[in-house]
């Protein structure tokens, strides 16, 4: 089998078993595990999906391939046009994560994480993240959720009952809010991004920067953020309502903060910011109070009064890096109490005066357009590995497996299935399971790290029951944990966890390894520079490698890392074993 990772890193290992005279055994055909089906657990048929691949997401649909079609090439113009307002939102991760189209059978119903019933109050998307698999789900199906609004239940007691002549024409009724797809995709791709900065905003910044950018006007040759749209203006669908003298109120829309708010209370400055990222109220915030108002909070920072409050709005942000939110500091930021700021927000509802900001192409040109989408039938192992790694996100493990499993015991073989299986039977505590189709998935070069860390840490675990060099690890039980290492290392996204595991095998190593080979560990605290255990650990193996003066230089990191507690006692204790530098006889 020729190696995956690079070649450099395979000579390092060469080197390492001929420093042992011994090699690494011969593969020996994997035997994977067998399945039976209960009678009275019957496979699921095999499911209709679409599927394609954009920048950053595998898509999985199974709306209609031209509704599909529209939404992520719509979807891709978003992205662009981002990237052009907000540079650097958009990091790079090679390894796709999941965008699932739910467009008919009720199939978005499943994904709604365990111990959540499926809220018609407030949800139509939601965002999954794992540690190596994240997915936005869309429910493309829904058109309006019965979710009761203070305008929705206003219009439905204002509405009539019966016509001019007495006849009953139906009962008053709250008449919903109408869902956008488009727009819930935008909100979710937003919450997506700011999800993976280290530390996460606090979450009324997260939905007021969603808010505002899933607004976002684009055109072919200009994006502008921050407008605001005519909060008198009526929809089209009440327009035509109204026009056919039927009676009755359309469905709400979900609109911007200026006529959204317009005739709700507005909720204490304090309980605006006491809500988390995890909270109901955030992660269902369609049609609700709170959401709208970090909107007009957020809106007014960046763009209230031609902008004149950006530098308090930017003060306040980066003392909230430092300190808790406190009306005492937001006082201090924009010399406001949170009741000055209420009634700041309600006159700011009334009366936006407010500049905006974008981009726009030169004469004559226009903005760049993205790439063209392509969309198949997706196979059964693509259907399975997706579904099932997002319903395990979704903490729903027996519908998970079963998604998993069905594919596989069809016959189909796909090194991505097998590495997902591997990885939910190790979840599940079968190792036995894991190891065979880790194993399996590692031959056939799955591209999952993940998938070769789990394996990595099952083959370290059968080498410290067995260790082959009196109390530590042979050369052949050293290189074949550290094959799966690099591999991992050498697939994107890099995992802290694929170093630290490094760090630990050479602690177990019968041999000193040199700088040569520690180097792949420099190479993990460059990325992982906060990362206490990787830099600890890198600074034992320096001191038994004799690079006493590097490790003295990663101690000094890692009490800068950790300023308190037992990490910081470790790296304190690590500098006061440090061999202390040979002083010349006096002459």
């Amino acid at each position: 089998m020729k190696p995956v990772f690079p070649t450099r890193l395979f000579l390092l290992l060469a080197s390492l078993t001929a420093t042992f005279g011994q090699e690494a055994a011969n593969e020996k055909p994997i035997e994977l595990p067998a399945y039976t089906v209960a009678e009275t657990r019957a496979l699921p048929p095999p499911e209709k999906w679409s599927y394609g691949r954009i920048a950053g997401f595998e898509v999985l649909s199974n709306a209609s391939p031209a509704a599909t079609t529209r939404l992520v090439n719509d979807f891709q113009r978003f992205s662009l046009a981002l990237g052009l307002v907000w540079p650097g939102v958009q990091r790079p991760v090679a390894v796709p994560a999941e965008l699932i189209l739910c467009g008919r059978g009720g199939k978005f119903d499943a994904f709604v994480p365990k111990g959540e019933a499926r809220s018609d109050r407030a949800m139509a998307s939601l965002t999954l993240r794992g540690p190596d698999v994240s997915a936005i789900v869309i429910d493309f199906q829904t058109k309006v959720l019965n979710i009761a609004t203070p305008e929705g239940l206003a219009a439905a007691a204002a509405a009539p009952t019966t016509d001019a002549d007495g006849n009953a024409i139906g009962g008053a009724g709250d008449p919903g809010l109408a869902i956008d797809a488009y727009r819930q995709l935008y909100r979710e791709y937003i919450h997506f991004l700011l999800e993976g900065l280290k530390p996460r905003p606090p979450a009324w910044l997260e939905e007021g920067l969603a808010q505002i950018f899933m607004a976002m006007e684009i055109t072919d040759r200009s994006v502008t953020v921050g407008k605001l749209e005519d909060p008198n203006a009526i929809s089209a669908e009440q327009a035509a309502l109204n026009d056919s003298g039927a009676g009755g109120t359309a469905p709400q829309e979900d609109r911007d903060f200026n006529a959204a708010l317009a005739r709700r209370a507005l909720l204490p400055m304090a309980e605006l910011f006491a809500v988390a990222n995890d909270s109901d109220i955030a992660r269902q915030s369609l049609g609700g109070t709170w959401a709208k108002q970090c909107y007009a909070f957020v809106h007014w920072g960046l763009y209230g009064d031609q902008g004149k409050h950006q530098q308090a709005f930017i003060t306040f942000l980066r003392r909230l890096d430092r300190e808790p939110v406190s009306e005492a500091l937001f006082k201090e930021c924009y010399k406001k109490s949170y009741r000055d700021m209420e009634l700041t927000i309600r006159g700011y509802v009334e009366f936006t005066s407010h500049n905006v900001a974008g981009v726009a192409a030169a004469k004559g040109q226009k903005l760049p357009e993205p790439p063209p989408f392509e969309l198949r039938e997706a196979t059964e192992s693509e259907v399975g590995r997706i579904k099932g790694d997002v319903l395990q996100l979704a903490g729903h493990e027996e519908a998970a497996h079963l998604e998993l499993i069905a594919p596989y015991i069809r016959g189909e073989r796909d090194p991505q299935l097998l590495a997902a299986l591997g990885l939910q039977e190790r979840a599940a505590g079968d190792r036995p399971r894991a190891r065979k189709f880790l194993e399996a998935a590692a031959r056939a070069n799955a591209v999952r790290p993940r998938a070769y860390l789990e394996l990595a840490h099952l083959r370290f675990a059968d080498a410290a029951a067995h260790p082959a060099a009196g109390d530590a690890f042979s050369a052949a039980q050293t290189v074949e944990i550290l094959k799966a290492l690099f591999t991992a290392r050498s697939q994107p996204p890099p995992l802290p966890e694929v170093y630290e595991a490094i760090g630990e095998v050479w602690s177990r190593c019968a041999v000193t390894p040199t700088a040569a080979h520690l180097a792949v560990l420099d190479e993990g605290v460059r990325l992982f520079p906060r990362n206490a255990t990787l830099i600890a650990s890198t600074a034992e193996l320096k001191v038994k490698a004799g690079l006493v003066s590097e490790a003295a230089t990663l101690i000094d990191l890692g009490l800068r890392v950790a300023p308190v507690g037992p990490a910081r006692e470790k790296f304190e204790g690590l500098k006061l074993a440090l061999p202390k530098p040979a002083v010349a006889p006096a002459k």
